[in-house]
């Protein structure tokens, strides 16, 4: 007898089954239905039909990119299926989403989505979520930090602004005699100019957290060399991302510090 192919989640306890970005926002982590699966129920038990068919119904009426309700009530599909784009699923269309946005995820956070994942998918080949309907992506918002970056044009003063606010020179009367003498022009002050910030081209080889051996492929990324909470590091400023100088990825620059974060040239 098979087990049920059903793929559930659970809002309760929160820290268990509903995990969080450290930004804030709440995810999902796939269950199994434990149950044991009817010969005539496509792989799902009755619960889990009963399920299937209340979100199919549901769907009839979605708009945009959610179905609203109670996700636990729905089926998230089987764990066969692609996760629905519509869920709040770890690694679905909504979770990757917020990841290219900037989330990040703490050490302990991908410890249980590890423990989850496994237990939920043994035993079965998993495939690529769904993707949003028409495409849709929402927009990146920018971040605005405190301290700006160096640039690397030159900044040049405003001149103009300093000659407006200085005094006019008041025209001397016409004397017939003795001709007035010229007043001395201004000397006009140079522009400063910012060097540049030296930019260094290393190449390595591409970190692989779950490789048992050096990769083939290699990356060459512009960096800056920066000390970073004492530590001597190289900076990609594309990307905000830190390396060792072994070229070994460490983390992510925020607000002046080190965060943990996945490397995305990793996956």
């Amino acid at each position: 007898m098979a087990q049920c192919l059903g793929r559930l989640v659970r809002d309760t306890p929160k820290g268990v089954w509903m995990l969080s970005f450290e930004e804030g926002g709440l995810f999902h982590l796939p269950i199994r239905c434990d149950r044991i699966a009817l010969n005539s129920g496509g792989g799902l038990c009755a619960a889990c039909m009963e399920r299937e068919q209340k979100t199919v119904e549901k769907l009839r009426d979605i708009r945009g990119t959610t179905i609203g309700g109670t996700l636990p009530s729905y089926l998230m599909g089987r764990v066969t299926e692609p996760i629905p784009y519509w869920s709040r699923l770890y690694d679905g269309a909504w979770f990757r989403l917020k990841m290219e946005e900037g989330a990040t995820l703490s050490r302990e956070t991908m410890a249980k989505i590890k423990v989850a994942v496994d237990a939920a998918y043994a035993g079965v080949e998993t495939v690529p979520p769904a993707e949003m309907p028409g495409g849709v992506k929402k927009m990146r918002k920018l971040k605005v930090k405190g301290k700006l970056k160096p640039c690397a044009s030159p900044v040049v003063e405003d001149d103009e602004a300093e000659v407006a606010e200085a005094p006019a020179v008041a025209e001397a009367p016409p004397v017939v005699e003795v001709p007035a003498a010229p007043v001395p022009a201004k000397k006009k002050r140079q522009p400063k100019k910012v060097a540049s910030p030296t930019i260094t081209t290393i190449t390595g080889f591409v970190p692989r957290p779950d490789a048992a051996e050096e990769p083939e492929e290699t990356i060459t990324i512009p960096v800056r060399k920066r000390i970073i909470d004492g530590r001597e590091l190289y900076l990609d400023p594309k990307k905000d991302k830190l390396y060792d100088l072994k070229f070994k990825y460490v983390g992510r620059l925020k607000d002046g510090a080190i965060v943990a974060h996945p490397d995305s040239d990793a996956e």
